[in-house]
């Protein structure tokens, strides 16, 4: 049981504590290779009352309400523009269940926080092979759970997520990491690794790839990412943090077949 935990995610700090009338509550399982003793870059407060706001942005202020009509799971998150600290509402009514991994919470958090100039999220397969990193980008039912489990068999392979990766860019380069918010295979890594190419994947016939440039990456990337719709300056650098990224990281579009043969193709075909 815990009332405070630092995590580091993506190389993003975030500091959670309960006040006194907080009572304690369990770190969730994916979360817990994430604990970091990290200065944080946010702090997220909970508090144990509820705003009775609607979802809104007013000048600098934000709040989201999440399961509004679900009692006893109802929260509201507020936080500033800079983002450095945050706080989680729970209605006063609630004795129980007041647990920050519950729902979206903490994904909201770091997609508002990466979308000010920091980086983005991308709907996809994080590999780190050797010591180069490929995404495996695609909208749900493209078979990214189906792929990570294949190529989690082979040599020298770790999976950073199956569902969910941060990419950033560090020192010139672009980097993928790992995040906790896994999808059906449950794959989460706390690592990280320079990233070198970029695979939009699809459901095939027969294991083939091709080479994209210009806009198409860049509308892939927009269309298997979770931007901030709702921030126009945060969009700004969403488009302009992808079409950067297309134009540095090689793109490939690509179809497999569901068996193992796809895991030869990949190395022999996409890793040289």
């Amino acid at each position: 049981m815990a009332t405070s935990i630092n995590l580091n995610i993506g190389d993003v700090s975030i500091s959670i504590a309960g006040n006194s009338q907080i009572k304690d509550w369990e770190i969730a399982p994916s979360y817990s290779q994430f604990v970091s003793a990290k200065e944080p870059d946010i702090r997220l407060n909970l508090v144990g009352s509820y705003p009775i706001w609607d979802l809104y942005r007013s000048n600098e202020n934000s709040i989201i309400k999440f399961y509004d009509e679900m009692p006893g799971l109802s929260r509201a998150l507020s936080f500033e523009t800079h983002l450095e600290e945050a706080e989680l509402f729970f209605p006063d009514t609630t004795d129980q269940f007041i647990h920050p991994f519950y729902g979206p919470v903490l994904e909201l958090l770091m997609i508002n926080y990466l979308a000010q100039s920091r980086g983005t999220m991308i709907h996809s397969c994080g590999v780190k092979s050797g010591e180069s990193g490929i995404l495996f980008a695609g909208e749900s039912g493209s078979g990214k759970s189906t792929l990570t489990r294949l190529l989690n068999q082979a040599e020298n392979v770790e999976i950073l997520s199956d569902d969910r990766t941060i990419v950033r860019k560090k020192d010139g380069d672009y980097w993928i990491y790992g995040t906790p918010w896994h999808g059906e295979a449950e794959f989460s890594s706390r690592q990280s690794v320079r990233l070198e190419k970029i695979i939009f994947i699809q459901h095939g016939a027969t294991n083939s790839a091709h080479l994209i440039k210009g806009a198409e990456p860049v509308q892939n990337l927009l269309t298997c990412s979770f931007p901030p719709y709702w921030d126009c300056d945060g969009m700004d650098f969403t488009m302009g943090f992808f079409r950067d990224l297309a134009a540095a990281v090689p793109c490939y579009e690509m179809f497999f077949k569901p068996d193992g043969d796809i895991v030869d193709f990949v190395k022999s075909s996409l890793t040289e």
